[in-house]
This record gives C-alpha cells, sequence and structure tokens, in this order.
C-alpha cells in the first residue's frame, strides 16, 4: 500500500490541528549545501543537545527546527516541492511510515551501530531507525500501590471510579494518537463504546500533554490516561510526587525515528548526523531526557531505573507488555481512527451521568 499525496496531507493535518502554519517565514530555499538542514520532534532539549555535540564533532553547521511531529509533518508537506530538510526526527514510527510509503525517504541499510540497538525499532530495509522510544500507560498522583490505583484501560474506560481523569487529545499529542489507534485496532468497535462511557463518567480531554501534566500537578486531576512516561519521570526529577503505571494488558511503545530525505543534496553529512545519534554522547542524552535509549549498552535515567525497582515500569534490557501493532494497518487505519475520535469522543457534546 502507496500512502498517496493527498492522504499524507490529510495525516499531517491531522496531527497538526490547531498550529499555525508551520511553513510561515519560510522562504522555501535551503541556503549553502555545506549546511545539514534537520527536522525535529521535541524534546527540544534534546534536539539541541544532539544538534551541538554533532557539530562540536563534526565542524558541520546545522540548522534546526524543533517542533512537534505534526508540525514537522506540516512544515515537509508544505516544501513538498521546494524541500529544504535532510534529516528528519520523529516523535512516531506511523508518521515515519507514512513517510516511507510516501517515497519521501533515502534507505541507510545496515549502519555500523546497528547491532548494538533494539533492531526491532528499526525499518527493516533501512529506510527510519529509532533512536529512543517512550512508552504511553498512566500517571496517578501519590505514590500509593493500591489496586483500584492501578487499573487496566478496559476499566477506566468502562466508567470505575478512579478519581478525575484526563486524556491528552489526540489531535495534539502524537503519542496519545498513537495509543488511540493501538489500542482501538486491538479492541475493535468496542472501543468507540468504552469511550463514550468514559467520556459520560467523566473521563476529560486536555489540549495537548502540558495542559494534562499541569492539571495533575494542581490537583485538578487524580490521573493521566495515555501518559507519556518520560514527560511523567521528568516532573519525578524535579521533586513531583506522581507515579508511572503500566496497565497488565499492555502500553503503547512509541518509537522516534531518524529518517534521511530523499531529496537531500547532502547524503553523506545526512548519514553523518544519523550515526551521531546512535552514538554513545547522544544516546546519554536521550537517556538524561527519561527516554528509552536504543542502544542497550547506554543505562536509563536514575529515576527511570528508581520505577523499575519498584516494579513499576521497564529498565534499559527489558519492557512492560506492549500493545501488539501492526504497522503497516495502523498507517492504514490512523488517519480514519484519529479523525472519528475528533468528532465523535473529543468534540461531541457530552451529557454527563452519575457513576
Amino acid at each position: 500500500m502507496r500512502m498517496g499525496r493527498t492522504s499524507l496531507a490529510t495525516l499531517a493535518g491531522l496531527l497538526a490541528v490547531g498550529v499555525l502554519a508551520a511553513a510561515s517565514g519560510c522562504d522555501g530555499s535551503r541556503g549553502s549545501d555545506d549546511v545539514l538542514v534537520i527536522y525535529s520532534a521535541g524534546p527540544r532539549s534534546l534536539a539541541e543537545a544532539v544538534v551541538e555535540s554533532f557539530t562540536e564533532e563534526h565542524g558541520i553547521r546545522v540548522e534546526l527546527f524543533a517542533a512537534t511531529t505534526g508540525q514537522v509533518m506540516a512544515r515537509l508537506e508544505a516544501e513538498r516541492y521546494r524541500p529544504r530538510a535532510d534529516v528528519v526526527v520523529l516523535a512516531s514510527r506511523v508518521a515515519a511510515e507514512a513517510l516511507r510509503e510516501a517515497d519521501r525517504l533515502l534507505a541507510y541499510p545496515d549502519p555500523t551501530w546497528l547491532e548494538t540497538t533494539r533492531t526491532e525499532w528499526h525499518d527493516p530495509e533501512g529506510y527510519f531507525h529509532s533512536t529512543s522510544a517512550a512508552l504511553v500507560g498512566m500517571a496517578f498522583r501519590g505514590l500509593g500501590d493500591s489496586a483500584q490505583a492501578d487499573p487496566d484501560w478496559n476499566e477506566v474506560f468502562a466508567g470505575d471510579d478512579h478519581g478525575r481523569l484526563t486524556l491528552p487529545a489526540p489531535s495534539r499529542s502524537g503519542a496519545a494518537g498513537d495509543f488511540v489507534v493501538a489500542y482501538t485496532l486491538r479492541e475493535g468497535e468496542p472501543a468507540w463504546d468504552r469511550y463514550r462511557t468514559a467520556r459520560r463518567t467523566g473521563l476529560e480531554i486536555s489540549a495537548a500533554n502540558s495542559q494534562a501534566i499541569g492539571g495533575l500537578l494542581i490537583g485538578a486531576y487524580d490521573g493521566i490516561v495515555g501518559a507519556v512516561d518520560y514527560l511523567i519521570f521528568a516532573q519525578i526529577a524535579g521533586g513531583a510526587e506522581l507515579r508511572v503505571h503500566y496497565p497488565a494488558s499492555g502500553s503503547a511503545l512509541v518509537e522516534r525515528p531518524v529518517a534521511i530525505l530523499r531529496t537531500t543534496p547532502v547524503p553523506e553529512l545526512a548519514r553523518q548526523f544519523v550515526d551521531h545519534y546512535f552514538g554513545e554522547r547522544a544516546q546519554e542524552a536521550v537517556a538524561a531526557v527519561h527516554l528509552l535509549p536504543a542502544r542497550a549498552d547506554v543505562p536509563v535515567s536514575e529515576v527511570r531505573a528508581a520505577a523499575v525497582h519498584a516494579g513499576s515500569g521497564p529498565d534499559s534490557a527489558s519492557l512492560p507488555p506492549l500493545i501488539a501493532v501492526d504497522y503497516t494497518e495502523a498507517l492504514r487505519e490512523q488517519t480514519r481512527t484519529l479523525g472519528r475520535f475528533q468528532l465523535e469522543i473529543e468534540r461531541a457534546e457530552v451529557v454527563r451521568r452519575d457513576r
């Protein structure tokens, strides 16, 4: 299945809902061919750290556009006929699959570092390689571990009383979108009845991850359904009394691929940057923001490791149960699923009922 221009544009639009046109202020020219142009999903601090270390080690000037995956995809689509980017870093494997299916990527097969990484995270043909990953589970206030506070997905979506809960909007959070697609594909049509029940019994939809986490920190919410774990670990590292919970039926693994654009005039520089991202220094920067590094020999952050010892999360060698994803099916169904979720769940008028 090949994703045509219209489908890719629709996907980019869904991922970038509510965002100012990503290409505004850009004249479409790429400038000098001795400059590497990189479009990267956040966190911005990680993108900047990797670019800085790459420039220091290789002496290559880099232009960086750091934004959300939706903004990056929208900008790539806006610049389709006057491309600027050489390398793209995304926070969604499905987005990378969409670019590959649209014939927008240049393969980099069999790099020397491949066997030091989690090879199952990469495209088998080398069109993209995942630098890191996060898990989408749940997050709760406090440090308790009662069974009631550690529900499975079906329990929270069934409207059982687990406090006031929120879900980051899949139209604003790529990770929440990946989770909704994965869960819906696994559960089928019954998932939609559960989403409606959850909304009727109090589940709120936050504008984005930042709003969901902010509400959790001030006590507006008791928990986040569809929480991106590395963002919660960052709050824990700052002293917040929160905990991450990975449901027994599986969490969504959100991989973060790096890829070279087919239109790059500097493919050798682009390959050097990809190589750098899998080097020890860049992978340590990945771990420092509490993401799971692609390299198995790079330890996770102390906060993530502490969650492991408490029985709450993965270490650098193992993962909790995952929701199995067929990426071909996910790519085919993502636009329809996210569009339906926006219309029927996120933006629907909700009539609340008592628990």
